[in-house]
């Protein structure tokens, strides 16, 4: 993580307070926010955002929800986390070591990026931790965990980056999470979303509030 920590204060120090700063240089952050909070269903919310970075998703959320929501980000980047307690003075910014540093339940967590990049040379290894950080997370959300990755149907991949096989990470949450998922990869096509669910009512259509 050292590595990672190290990547992420050298383009905050270059880039400053950017969605450049956290590697997605191309403007497509609403894409993503709106598809990591489209099931959200209600105005009253509690949600995490793991792997806050610079809080991008605070301003999405004051856009697109209502003011009630109750927002907490968590980053193992300090840099980012007194950037983000300087912005939104109001929110709660928890800079962690790990994620079982995340003790309390919210309605909804997130993640947008923190996936991206590997953790260790071994892949195998890398994903034993993704995945258990995935069942931690899924553990501690009340309503759904959803989380973006890079597809690995693609023609090259970036060394030191990690993109996920849809199957693979299907069969372990269907196994070991839920069964109740949707994975999204309509509005970006080297990407996805994806979100698991506890409650099985929740994609009904009277119960979805919309973020347009």
């Amino acid at each position: 993580m050292d590595n990672i920590i190290k990547q992420y204060k050298n383009s905050f120090a270059e880039h400053g307070n950017s969605p450049n700063s956290v590697f997605w240089p191309k403007g497509r952050q609403a894409e993503r926010f709106k598809a990591l909070t489209q099931y959200i269903a209600k105005e009253n919310f509690s949600v995490l955002d793991f792997g806050c970075g610079l809080a991008h998703l605070r301003n999405y959320l004051n856009d697109h929800f209502s003011v009630q929501n109750i927002y907490t980000g968590a980053d193992i980047v300090d840099d980012f986390i007194q950037e983000n307690k300087k912005n939104f003075p109001k929110d709660t910014f928890a800079l962690i070591q790990s994620h079982k540093d995340i003790s309390e339940e919210y309605d909804y967590i997130v993640s947008s990026g923190a996936f991206n990049m590997l953790y260790t040379d071994n892949i195998e290894s890398h994903k034993e931790i993704i995945f258990d950080i995935l069942s931690h997370l899924f553990s501690k959300s009340k309503i759904y965990l959803s989380i973006n990755f890079m597809t690995d149907a693609v023609d090259f991949i970036q060394p030191g980056a990690y993109h996920q096989n849809i199957p693979e990470l299907y069969d372990f949450i269907t196994k070991n999470l839920s069964k109740r998922v949707v994975i999204d990869q309509s509005y970006m096509p080297y990407e996805y979303t994806v979100t698991i669910f506890k409650n099985q009512n929740i994609l009904r259509p009277e119960n979805i509030y919309s973020n347009e």
